[in-house]
């Protein structure tokens, strides 16, 4: 059985729960007070520096020498009683065989409290967040190398899960089977995606009934 690279927001639970667009609006107060600028422009940076670094926080350190674990505490202070219990998703990783890992570009603190809403912490056996990978972010395949090394993964026995099409571009590229998290998509548009599925349940069912 393969083992598994799981990404945190909006894949562990489901994208409609609000939680990342409560810390996409954190991250423009927070860029808005620490360089004195508009949230029109704080806006502005944020978006540019996610689509050049990969994370907004990669672009504070660069150019701002912003203290990750200042906006990282920040941005995660946020309302996470849309979060439910999901008892399907537990028994269904409980059962499987294989490395269960969180690879997030969030902090392990987020990471944790994700994981203890949804009830699958006992679960997971590992965590790679944004300081493992030296805030270096997915999608860079520095840190997708990184976190293979660390749990001695081999990519070919690999399945990595995301929202995002952009991350897993670059775990196809270094053999790793690529599962997309997202609703209403053809997965054709995207000849390194190996299976689109609706959410984190979906998803084991298919690994577990399709040779992936």
């Amino acid at each position: 059985m393969k083992n598994l690279l799981i990404d945190l927001d909006n894949t562990v639970y489901p994208e409609d729960s609000q939680i990342f667009q409560q810390i996409d609006l954190k991250m423009k107060s927070f860029i808005s007070e620490n360089l004195n600028v508009t949230i029109k422009d704080a806006y502005k940076i944020q978006k540019q520096y996610f689509i050049e670094h990969g994370t907004t926080l990669r672009g504070l350190m660069l150019y701002h020498k912003i203290d990750p674990d200042l906006f990282l505490d920040y941005v995660h202070k946020i309302d996470l009683s849309s979060i439910n219990k999901n008892e399907t998703l537990l028994n269904l990783l409980k059962s499987y065989k294989g490395k269960k890992i969180i690879f997030t570009n969030g902090s392990l603190n987020h990471a944790i409290k994700i994981l203890e809403k949804v009830g699958i912490q006992s679960y997971i056996d590992n965590i790679f967040d944004i300081k493992d990978a030296d805030y270096i972010p997915k999608p860079n395949l520095i840190t997708y190398t990184k976190v293979l090394n660390k749990f001695n993964l081999k990519a070919s026995k690999t399945i990595m899960i995301d929202d995002l099409p952009i991350n897993l571009k670059s775990a196809k590229d270094l053999g790793i089977k690529t599962v997309l998290i997202k609703k209403n998509i053809d997965n054709k548009a995207y000849d390194y995606i190996d299976l689109v599925s609706e959410d984190l349940v979906d998803t084991l069912i298919k690994i577990n009934n399709e040779d992936l």
